[in-house]
């Protein structure tokens, strides 16, 4: 029994350290992306998951480079990175509650309705 007790703050531990090296992944991708609103956004992701949205970012000839998704509460919780050999993955989507990082959801939501309408 004390064995168990014991391994309840190693959990924690864990969990904190896992949900700190996907949160550095995810500012590393919002740093490479910029503004939100630049014209290298290139398509949009919406329903991905549970409730999760998704805009994607062209780089050089891939129009899905860098991807940034979000939830309903304007929380980033996933950012994958495809511009080198293989794609890089950080993500909270398990424990949504434990990204910090957020945007205008407002304005993300906007960008999609911006994207869905048909070119003039």
């Amino acid at each position: 029994m004390l064995v168990l007790l014991l391994l309840i703050p190693v959990g924690r531990w864990e969990r904190n350290r896992h949900a700190a090296n996907e949160l550095t992944g995810i500012r590393r991708v919002l740093a490479a992306i910029g503004p939100l609103d630049q014209p290298s956004l290139d398509a949009y992701r919406v329903g991905v998951g549970p409730a999760m949205d998704c805009l994607l970012y062209k780089r050089g000839s891939n129009p899905f480079a860098l991807e940034l998704c979000f939830d309903g509460a304007g929380r980033v919780i996933e950012a994958i990175d495809r511009t080198g050999s293989s794609p890089r993955i950080s993500s909270v989507r398990e424990d949504p509650s434990a990204s910090t990082i957020r945007i205008d959801l407002a304005r993300a939501l906007a960008l999609i309705a911006r994207m869905k309408q048909p070119a003039q």
